[in-house]
């Protein structure tokens, strides 16, 4: 099957793609870009019985008036070229809930929707389409189209973040949408419902988030993180660290007579423990998390931690030595390993926010 992707490069595309190649790895996968809208053809990217995502948009521009007509030149440019091949295949496209609002965002929205409609009533596709809510997770780029992005990289970065509106949101997460959207290739629903919503006032949203910053950033403690909700705003929280700067941390040592005490975890919610000796040369994991949160605590001997988000290719890596027990926490859907580079065998300590399930591992091979 040859699946489309337009707006691969924003937030919602990209996590899009990411799952595609993770899950459909052999399907075809087409990327549409912005000069591919502009092209009369499409560049011959589309094809009559593709599966096409249409998540492309634009959501800020320097007028109201520039937001509307650039969503409905790229929306124009899709339907001529769908009518023109005769399309016959899927089609899915992502509406907001601000359709039935004053915003010219949410009128472009609502007349794509209905023009998508049409022609698929017209020419005899399938046609999908979801009135989305405020989606977010790790990845949102701040200052855009989530204060969830945004709140998290100010506060990481000494900014206070500002309320102008304390309104009552509902929120969705990425992963919730994302699997939403692969139910509609897997033909398992007709139709997109959100289960997953969460409605909190902005400033509620803002708490929580302050109090990631005093207990995982100031604090070194894993917060409490029983619901749903909590576990996803962290996981979007701990994406904007900046891990160049901020990783490995040292531990504090406290040494006496006897020797020396070190406190590992101080989490304030459940997890799995667990150590491991490795021998000189050897690399263990390779393997990447899309939910969990994992530390990696080197306590004996001298080790190497890489680094790598999936589809990309840029390498992270730090060097630890267990004469200053150090730790790095694995972000999620970064692939990461740890290798020996020393001459003595190496002793680390894990922690993980969930025990192991083989039923639902989250654990995906893949060579950093």
């Amino acid at each position: 099957m040859r699946i489309v992707v337009s707006g691969h490069t924003g937030f919602v595309g990209g996590h899009l793609l990411r799952n595609l190649n993770l899950h459909f790895p052999n399907h075809n996968l087409i990327s549409l870009n912005k000069e591919d809208f502009r092209l009369e053809n499409f560049n011959n990217k589309i094809q009559k019985e593709d599966f096409i995502y249409h998540l492309a948009g634009v959501n800020r521009a320097d007028t109201d008036k520039q937001v509307f007509s650039s969503n409905v030149e790229i929306n124009s440019s899709l339907l001529k070229h769908l009518e023109k091949i005769n399309f016959k295949g899927k089609l899915y496209f992502s509406s907001s809930l601000q359709e039935d609002s004053d915003s010219l965002y949410g009128k472009a929205k609502k007349k794509a929707r209905e023009d998508f409609d049409s022609l698929s009533k017209k020419l005899g596709f399938t046609f999908y389409s979801s009135l989305t809510p405020n989606v977010f997770g790790p990845f949102c780029k701040p200052f855009y189209n989530s204060f969830i992005a945004t709140f998290s990289h100010q506060l990481l970065n000494n900014q206070a973040p500002t309320i102008i509106t304390d309104s009552t949101v509902k929120l969705i997460y990425i992963d919730d949408y994302i699997s939403s959207l692969l139910k509609l290739l897997k033909g398992k629903i007709e139709a997109i419902k959100f289960n997953f919503l969460t409605e909190i006032k902005v400033s509620e949203a803002l708490e929580k988030l302050n109090l990631f910053l005093k207990e995982y950033i100031h604090e070194n403690k894993i917060p409490n993180l029983e619901s749903k909700f909590d576990k996803e705003l962290f996981n979007t929280f701990r994406s904007y660290i900046n891990h160049k700067e901020f990783f490995p941390r040292r531990y504090e040592m406290h040494l006496d007579e006897r020797g020396s005490f070190i406190e590992l975890s101080k989490a304030l919610s459940m997890g799995q423990s667990s150590y491991s000796t490795t021998k000189s040369g050897i690399t263990r994991g390779n393997h990447f998390h899309t939910r969990k949160i994992e530390r990696f605590s080197v306590i004996k001997g001298k080790a190497k931690i890489q680094l790598r988000k999936y589809l990309t290719d840029e390498i992270i890596s730090f060097e630890l030595d267990g004469n200053s027990p150090s730790y790095v926490d694995m972000p999620i859907w970064f692939t990461h390993n740890i290798t020996n580079i020393g001459d003595e065998e190496l002793l680390t300590f894990f922690w993980i926010n969930e025990p192991y399930d083989q039923n639902d591992p989250d654990t995906y091979p893949e060579i950093v």
